[in-house]
């Protein structure tokens, strides 16, 4: 069962997986002890204490982790008490315990259970209770407990509403709304008077309850039984984990995971049965520690597997449709390829490996490494690279050196009986019990009873042997596939490649129906329709390949399950054949299968239907019946939003955003922004890096845009006012889309002149102005002509003059006295303002860092003036002909015509060292001002294709730390 690890190298604050929890929004909450952590499947918030902010987390070593049903998390820390978070506003709340008995009894809080009015938790120091209505805390006496309160080590809520309480002193049932407490079900623990230190209740209402030292019981509530006890047994590898018993869950079939000091059990509801899944010796795939301090399940059955020093571990086992197994970690080597794979009529399994033949017994999980009777010591054995089973129980073993056996019932390989300078990898044993073997030069016909070679075919790199009827084999090599008769040695018929388009055949296998297929090292694999004639030249072949939907052409092996569906391992992948349909599905490594790949020959099936691959990192296997459909429903999780490349977050002076944007429904802009980019996961942690995500803003987009998990985002430029909506989907495990498509409501506000009352004023004034301008000139003709003449002269130039002016203050940003977005956007080549050459120029983008904090320290005023110094530097440091306009904020954009990217790159870097250099004050205070700078082509000659890649250039020189020229990605 392989993990997905999840450790500071993923941006985990610390190793300790004290508490996890799915809260309602999606995320994984994480609690350690440097820190709360929340995690969206592919990123990382840590939430710490800050000495300054008194909304920050009140101290960073989190024990214990809930939710209440206003959506607040309730977080019990060591030392501090416990804290509230409101998911809404951002905000951490501190309870802390001021009583009589002072702040440390309440301050290490261990456990939680959140009741309607109140919420208990358990310290050190005892038991206790928020009161939600008033917000005090206060002590809760255990009766019958001693003075000295004891240590609570779990809660848990019966369907009764009593309140199991595990202590220190054993365990006690509390009623939370008088407050009385009795010894629970003392018939069956008066008799255990240890620490008790877990409780679970299943879906099926039986009580799991952990004792130190003396392993969990399972206890029916109805019926006051105890069902069954788990304890540790050191000669039985399945018993429960040896010391204290810390954590409990339920996966999604019911099966309860046990999680120990000293590792981890399964206990498997339907087969009655506990096995162990991780101790001190024994670590799957993906979890790096035995000591589980913590489980948890989340809402599309995931199981969290939270640890003491090797961070946050998670799988999905119902979906894990693969086994995986490693022979090495029984062998002490680090070598874990699995060359060749044989099972013998008793069911014991045989590996070749580098270091040998290895040997499962039928029953036994544990490997061992035959030794080799002519071999110094077991590190001196011959790597096996090929192994056969043959009917009599004899194992053959192809050597590096030649050929070996193990009589039945043997424990060692005898010596070489076929010395060769060549290995063998292909081994069949005919109907006359000779065996044929195969090695990169040729083919041999082996006695076996006189131990001598009796026959030999020039056939180089046989790969694939097939047993027919009549005395006949099939024999796949390089490029042909020949029909030998096996008592003359003699090839009968032969099948090239070349007519056919295959190479190297790699394995050959005949179907239950007699159906014959063979896979290839490069071609897929086909079906071979032999004739009644058994001239291999007029068969017929019908391919399956990557076109037909494999993921890879390089077949290692084929096996059948008792369905009739076909199975081949692959370089990369497993995949199933339905020979009657021809219909295919892939398995990888979100399945459990090996990415690294499998070996050719490397494949065979037991007599309980478990199919076994050998790659390359281990041994893979399975049964059709593991494989199941994800049947879940991913919800998006709407993560960040920037607005014009900044990030926005509520209580931000000018932010749209009144909650954090997972929490926000609508969302509307003012007309001062012009870029919004919204970033999304989804709550399906299965296998986050292979998810598909696809968006469209309704009212914009016309079509779905579909993305990977690597560019989680969408962004829109220059949207008209209006309502919009925008909606997102994603896929589960085998690529299914969700029909419903979560969404946010978005709502563009116009600008002032954008709106009707404004257009409608606009008209009148004209319209009436003009009506007084036609009466008052009429009047005055009639009256002076001469002296209205020059009067009206007088007037059309004082008009053209304020024209002019009012054009100027239009087109003019009034602070820096640059070109205003307006003017810059009707002076873009490709609109009707013609510019002098409109080839080669380039458009940047550049951001002054930090801005905020001018404003924020100094007062807007010193953000003005920087404003007003930049724009010196922008004229003092470009060229005359060169376009420059504030595009808002602290955002200024340039146009520099008749320029390569390569002439603007200089440029423009030359105006970050500039900038970068130049000393800046304020009041005599020295300021230090950067600038990041994103630098594309003029695309088509046309702002709204131009723009986006240079603010995608521009987001990225954020993202990598400012002061710096990020170069925009060509499209297409």
């Amino acid at each position: 069962m392989p993990f997905f690890a999840l450790g500071t190298k993923q941006g985990l604050s610390q190793v300790t997986g004290n508490a996890i929890l799915q809260d309602r929004a999606g995320y994984i909450w994480i609690g350690t002890q440097d820190g709360l952590n929340r995690y969206d499947g592919h990123e990382v918030r840590v939430f710490r204490h800050d000495k300054d902010d008194t909304a920050s987390l009140n101290r960073d070593f989190v024990n214990v982790l809930a939710e209440d049903k206003h959506g607040h998390l309730w977080i019990g820390t060591r030392g501090k008490g416990l804290d509230e978070y409101n998911p809404l506003t951002d905000e951490f709340y501190h309870h802390t315990h001021s009583g009589s008995t002072g702040n440390k009894s309440a301050s290490d809080v261990r456990v939680l259970e959140i009741l309607d009015d109140q919420i208990l938790f358990g310290t050190l120091q005892g038991l206790f209770s928020l009161n939600l209505n008033t917000r005090r805390i206060h002590p809760v006496n255990l009766e019958d407990i001693p003075a000295a309160p004891p240590t609570i080590h779990d809660l848990l809520r019966l369907p009764d509403g009593m309140i199991l309480v595990a202590s220190s002193q054993g365990l006690r049932q509390l009623d939370p709304k008088t407050g009385a407490s009795a010894p629970f079900l003392p018939e069956l623990f008066q008799t255990r008077p240890d620490s008790v230190e877990a409780l679970f209740l299943d879906s099926r209402k039986r009580l799991w309850v952990a004792v130190h030292n003396q392993g969990v019981w399972l206890i029916d509530l109805s019926r006051k039984k105890i069902l069954r006890h788990f304890e540790y047994q050191s000669d039985s590898p399945d018993s429960l984990t040896p010391l204290s018993t810390l954590s409990f869950t339920e996966d999604a079939q019911g099966n309860i995971w046990i999680g120990s000091v000293g590792g981890l059990n399964i206990y498997l509801t339907q087969e009655d049965t506990l096995v162990r899944i991780a101790d001190s010796r024994l670590r799957p795939e993906g979890l790096s520690d035995h000591y589980i301090r913590s489980l948890y399940t989340d809402h599309n059955g995931t199981v969290w597997v939270g640890t003491h020093v090797g961070g946050v571990s998670h799988v999905t086992p119902h979906l894990v449709r693969f086994g995986k197994e490693n022979p090495s970690r029984y062998l002490n080597t680090p070598d874990k390829r699995i060359l060749g794979l044989a099972i013998d009529h008793h069911g014991d399994m045989y590996i070749g490996s580098i270091n040998g033949l290895v040997r499962r017994r039928a029953g036994d999980e544990r490997f061992e490494l035959l030794p080799q009777a002519d071999a110094p010591g077991p590190t001196d054995n011959e790597a096996v690279y090929g192994v056969y089973a043959a009917r009599d129980g004899t194992i053959w073993a192809g050597c590096t050196t030649g050929l070996r056996r193990l009589p039945p019932g043997g424990h060692e390989l005898e010596p070489r009986e076929v010395d060769s300078p060549y290995y063998f990898v292909a081994m069949l044993e005919d109907q006359e019990g000779y065996l044929w073997v195969a090695r990169p030069t040729e083919l041999l016909k082996y006695d076996p009873a006189n131990r001598k070679i009796v026959g030999q075919l020039d056939i180089p790199h046989v790969y694939g042997l097939l047993q027919l009827d009549s005395g006949k084999i099939l024999v796949g090599g390089l490029g042909a596939i020949h029909l030998v008769d096996t008592s003359s040695t003699r090839i009968l018929s032969s099948l090239e490649g070349s007519d056919h388009g295959f190479n190297t055949v790699t394995y050959l296998f005949r179907s239950r129906n007699g159906d014959i297929w063979a896979g290839t090292q490069g071609d897929g694999l086909f079906r071979l329709d032999i004739p009644s004639d058994l001239n291999l030249r007029n068969s017929q072949l019908a391919f399956f390949s990557t076109r037909q939907g494999l993921l890879s052409n390089a077949i290692g092996a084929i096996q059948q399950s008792s369905d009739g569906n076909l199975w081949i391992s692959t370089i990369n992948s497993i995949s199933r054949l339905n020979p009657e349909t021809g219909r295919i599905r892939n398995f990888d490594a979100r399945d459990g299968a090996l990415s690294e790949g499998y070996f050719i020959g490397s494949g065979t099936r037991d007599q309980n239907d478990l199919i076994y691959f050998g790659g390359t990192v281990g041994l893979t296997f399975f049964s059709p019946e593991w494989i199941n459909h994800d049947s879940s429903v991913p919800k998006i999780i709407f993560t960040d939003l920037r607005l014009d490349n900044r990030e926005i977050h509520p209580g931000d002076g000018d932010s749209p955003l009144a909650h954090p944007l997972s929490y926000t429904s609508h969302l509307v802009i003012p007309p001062r922004w012009s870029n919004i980019n919204i970033s999304f996961s989804s709550d399906n942690y299965v296998f986050p890096a292979s998810q598909r995500f696809a968006y469209r803003m309704l009212g914009a987009d016309e079509s779905w845009t579909e993305t990977d998990a690597e560019s989680r985002f969408a962004s829109y430029t220059n949207l008209p006012p209006g309502d919009y909506r925008f909606q997102v989907k994603t896929t589960n495990l085998d690529g299914q889309w969700n029909r419903q498509p979560d969404q946010i409501a978005i709502t563009i506000l116009p600008a002032w002149y954008q709106t009707p009352w404004a257009w409608l004023l606009f008209l009148t004034a004209v319209g009436g102005t003009l009506y007084a301008f036609i009466r008052w000139r009429m009047a005055g003709l009639l009256k002076r002509n001469m002296e209205l003449e020059k009067r009206v002269n007088e007037r059309t130039r004082a008009l053209t003059e304020a024209n002019k002016k009012l054009s100027h203050l239009a087109r003019t940003d009034t602070l820096t006295g640059l070109l205003n977005r307006r003017a810059f956007t009707e002076l873009f080549p490709g609109n009707d303002t013609p510019l002098p050459r409109r080839s080669n120029c380039a458009l940047a983008l550049l951001d002054i860092d930090f801005f905020k904090q001018f404003n924020d320290q100094y007062g807007h005023d010193c953000g003005d003036a920087v404003l007003q110094e930049m724009s010196t530097l922008l004229k003092e440091n470009l060229r005359q002909n060169d376009i420059i306009a504030r595009w808002g904020g602290e955002e200024f954009i340039v146009l520099l015509p008749e320029s390569n990217l390569e002439t603007a790159a200089e440029i423009m870097e030359r105006l970050r060292q500039a900038v970068a250099s130049h000393k800046f004050s304020w009041k005599k205070q020295a300021l230090r001002i950067s600038i990041t700078v994103g630098l594309g082509v003029c695309i088509r000659e046309n702002l709204d294709t131009s723009l986006p890649p240079v603010d995608q250039a521009l987001f990225r020189g954020k993202k990598q730390g400012r002061n710096r020229l990020v170069i925009a990605t060509s499209p297409g």
